[in-house]
């Protein structure tokens, strides 16, 4: 249960006055999950494209790029939009790479229904100018959703691989608050920027800034494939859950659902790659469909049929669980042709 910081926090994020029908939307979906007990989808995120101007150690978007497949059009998206919505969703979200670099940006968030539905953009923060937070407002963009690595500019910029990225980063967040954008800080937390106080400073910052900030878990994916000195331990976990205890500014994925506390993928989430590829999670490279063979909600559907997908797990599928990670995760390592196909990685049996 929400106490009365974090309901108002979550108003803030979600009401947007321009936009009735988003409220009525978002009315619906709570009294749907918190009152009748109906799971239902609430956030679709959408990888463009894989072009970005920096080059981040622990990136993992490349990993699922595949040249020469055919992409969605942007009447694609316009269908995925439809489907999902009549399942509940009511936020879109569009990522890449550097969705700001994206000429077709504008015209793919106006196929998905900007109008009665909550637009965010994740984005490493470098490119904004005032210019560029006018463009994104003008076709209905809410919130963005900006990358920092580390509360020192030094440790962000060598992180990025960009000298003088942490602010551009700072000046660009500065510039959506100022233009009613509302913004949220996403950082990956591993073992060393827990120990280092990395956290601490970016969480000092959020609340300077009066913005939330999304602790995300690392994952053994894209270029931290082998990578595990920097996975969480039990005493990290257990810091990083006492955090989000501490104020309401802090949260991790798992608080972000309409009611319950635990991992929302394929219940509440849903990503797809630019070629139509959908996953229940940006970080787990197995894919129960394709829309272009099969439709949302018959691909959902095959998703949640699995005992790892159909209840909320308390432990994180792709960074915490170790048993999944060894069984399942394990299998995309090294694989050049991501993500893989359901039926090969989970046993048609049901077991899991």
């Amino acid at each position: 249960m929400l106490n009365p910081a974090e309901f108002i926090m979550n108003f803030k994020y979600a009401f947007r006055p321009a936009k009735p029908l988003l409220t009525i939307r978002l009315a619906k979906a709570v009294i749907n999950t918190n009152f009748f007990g109906n799971t239902q989808l609430r956030f679709v995120d959408f990888a463009i494209d894989f072009a970005c101007n920096l080059k981040c150690e622990h990136c993992f978007a490349t990993a699922l790029e595949q040249k020469g497949r055919n992409k969605m059009s942007t009447e694609d998206y316009n269908s995925v939009a439809e489907q999902a919505m009549k399942l509940g969703c009511v936020n879109f979200s569009f990522q890449g790479g550097e969705p700001l670099m994206f000429k077709n940006l504008k015209n793919i968030i106006r196929a998905c229904y900007p109008d009665r539905n909550l637009i965010s953009v994740t984005t490493n923060g470098t490119l904004i100018d005032e210019d560029k937070i006018k463009w994104l407002k003008s076709f209905g963009v809410d919130i963005l959703t900006v990358s920092i690595d580390s509360s020192s500019p030094e440790k962000h910029d060598r992180f990025r691989g960009m000298k003088g990225a942490y602010e551009k980063t700072l000046k660009g967040i500065k510039l959506a608050l100022k233009n009613k954008i509302n913004v949220t800080i996403g950082t990956v937390v591993t073992h060393q920027s827990l120990a280092s106080g990395d956290i601490e400073g970016l969480v000092a910052l959020a609340k300077e800034l009066r913005v939330l900030i999304y602790l995300i878990l690392p994952v053994p994916a894209g270029n931290w494939t082998h990578c595990k000195d920097m996975m969480l331990t039990d005493e990290d976990q257990k810091t990083v859950y006492a955090m989000t205890k501490k104020t309401h500014f802090v949260r991790t994925d798992f608080q972000a659902n309409f009611s319950r506390f635990g991992c929302g993928a394929a219940k509440e989430i849903l990503y797809l790659t630019p070629y139509g590829d959908v996953l229940t999670c940006p970080f787990i490279h197995i894919s129960p469909g394709n829309i272009f063979e099969d439709s949302i909600k018959i691909i959902r559907e095959r998703a949640l049929d699995n005992p790892y997908f159909n209840h909320y797990h308390d432990k994180c599928l792709a960074s915490t669980d170790a048993a999944f990670i060894d069984k399942h995760l394990s299998r995309t390592f090294g694989q050049k042709n991501l993500p893989l196909k359901w039926e090969n990685v989970f046993p048609s049996d049901k077991k899991g």
